[in-house]
């Protein structure tokens, strides 16, 4: 799921919107299927099959507000978030801000309320793909990440080896490579998910 909002800049849109591509071309390989890609601040979705598909879908740039809440509803009522089929789900959600209604109102507490109690946690796993330097919305979601079960954050790939290196040391190898397998995995593979914070933690809040 990508948000396409005002106010990126250039440099982390270009990084961000080439790590997602990234994700749907591996995503491709493991479900001939397809990715499923939800755009916040466009009516149509698609299921991408191929890297070309991916490439014409960015050719667009970011604009609108953030509503996350409209779109997780529809999307944790699907069969595969409820556990009624034989895959899991593992999204991607791609943003660079807080959650807002569709006219910018910030909805942030209902949005933990969705990502808290509607989301079924066992089949639904979320990675949080950021394009912002927000504080506020940085620190917003990395609680979710230390507090819920299968979520996890990735920054952009110098802060996020930025933080590493802060707690796993300076001469710590962290590559684009592993930077891409952060992203993909994190919110699945728990020591993954907590290389970039400084001290182990196990998820534990939601039941």
């Amino acid at each position: 799921m990508m948000d396409t909002v005002d106010g990126t800049s250039k440099t982390r849109w270009d990084e961000r919107r080439e790590i997602v591509k990234i994700i749907i071309a591996i995503g491709c390989i493991f479900d001939t299927n397809g990715v499923d890609v939800h755009f916040l601040n466009r009516r149509d979705n698609h299921t991408i099959k191929d890297q070309t598909q991916a490439d014409q879908l960015f050719t667009v740039y970011p604009r609108g507000y953030t509503p996350l809440v409209s779109a997780l509803k529809r999307i944790f009522q699907l069969s595969v978030a409820q556990g009624k089929s034989d895959k899991k789900l593992l999204l991607f959600i791609a943003t660079d801000g807080c959650p807002t209604d569709e006219e910018g109102v910030p909805n942030s507490v209902e949005f933990e309320d969705i990502m808290r109690n509607k989301r079924q946690w066992k089949y639904t796993y979320v990675s949080f793909l950021l394009c912002t330097d927000d504080p506020e919305c940085v620190d917003y979601l990395s609680r979710f990440d230390r507090t819920m079960m299968n979520v996890d954050v990735t920054d952009d790939f110098k802060t996020e080896r930025e933080k590493i290196r802060r707690y796993q040391g300076a001469n710590f190898s962290f590559s684009k490579g592993d930077y891409i397998v952060k992203a993909l995995v994190g919110a699945i593979d728990k020591e993954i998910d907590i290389i970039n914070e400084p001290t182990n933690r196990t998820n534990n809040s939601d039941s």
